[in-house]
């Protein structure tokens, strides 16, 4: 079996990743509409955790809505809860008061909030110092492994993954622009067959590796540019 994604180099997914909110597929309009809010309001503060399945984009509408909120990543603090140490609390701080001085709402990412552990503790604290300061963006897999008080003071957003009617619906425009043309039926068979167990729904990366497999076959191979003759004639 040829693999395609190595053969070219490129995903066809990944090449149309969104850059901005607009660009953000979701799968129920409630959500979109609600996040909305924080890119339209940037002095909009609070606490905000995404939850919903793996690869269902929850880390990039954080880091679009941050990017929309801000003209300056300066004022962006990003981190993976696993990798909170003693000097994260200190990094977010500073990130707050240069942001709080230039009057811009800091935005802070934490990506798998669930992994801080025993950490979560050092969070609540600040989240409640800070309170109305900033805005943060937690996500996670497991909402149930969240501390409750830190639940509590947050909106929750559950990203939904894609049914495979959705899911046609979704890339039906990326393969017209590609002309590939495929039935309806028979892409949603696809998407379907992509379910595992009991699962209804199709994640993010589920569905990028069914349009890659449909469009990179199809795509022809960038030439190699031919050497010049250098021999004397």
């Amino acid at each position: 079996m040829v693999n395609h994604c190595g053969a070219f180099g490129v995903s066809i997914w990944q090449k149309h990743e969104p850059k901005t909110f607009a660009d953000i597929a979701f799968a129920d309009d409630y959500t979109r509409e609600d996040l909305h809010d924080y890119v339209l309001y940037p002095k909009l503060t609070g606490n905000i955790i995404l939850e919903g399945g793996y690869g269902s984009g929850k880390t990039t509408i954080a880091k679009i809505i941050a990017t929309e909120r801000l003209n300056d990543s300066i004022y962006v603090y990003e981190i993976n809860g696993e990798t909170w140490n003693s000097e994260t609390l200190k990094t977010i701080e500073n990130t707050v008061s240069i942001a709080r001085t230039n009057d811009e709402v800091a935005v802070v990412i934490i990506n798998e909030v669930d992994r801080l552990k025993e950490k979560q503790y050092e969070l609540r604290a600040f989240l409640e110092q800070y309170i109305g300061k900033l805005l943060v963006i937690m996500t996670t897999n497991y909402l149930g492994n969240i501390d409750g008080s830190i639940v509590d003071r947050s909106d929750v957003f559950y990203v939904r993954g894609f049914t495979p009617t959705k899911a046609v619906t979704l890339v039906q425009p990326l393969l017209r622009l590609y002309n590939i043309n495929v039935a309806e039926d028979d892409l949603e068979h696809l998407f379907t067959r992509r379910l595992v167990a009991d699962e209804e729904e199709l994640s993010l990366r589920q569905i990028g590796r069914v349009v890659d497999k449909l469009v990179l076959p199809n795509q022809v191979p960038p030439t190699k540019p031919t050497k010049p003759n250098l021999r004397a004639v």
